[in-house]
């Protein structure tokens, strides 16, 4: 028997999930269509921040350059 469920409590994650996942298919799929990198970056902001409007942009940039393209390596 397993411990009550609480749907609230995995909802932040699930919802991070579902929007990190929008946002790299939106990055992808555009990319393989053949846009530039730079618009398919913006288009993926856009997603990142219809879930998140409370971001400001810099921020959501930043946070989207980071999941579609990995952290800068010095």
């Amino acid at each position: 028997m397993t411990g009550p469920r609480f749907p609230e409590a995995d909802q932040p994650i699930a919802d991070a999930i579902a929007c990190r996942d929008a946002v790299q298919r939106c990055y992808s799929g555009l990319c393989r269509c053949g846009q530039p990198e730079r618009y398919a970056l913006e288009a993926a902001v856009t997603v990142y921040r219809y879930h998140h409007p409370e971001i400001p942009p810099a921020q959501a940039e930043t946070i989207v350059s980071h999941w579609v393209a990995g952290p800068v390596r010095h």
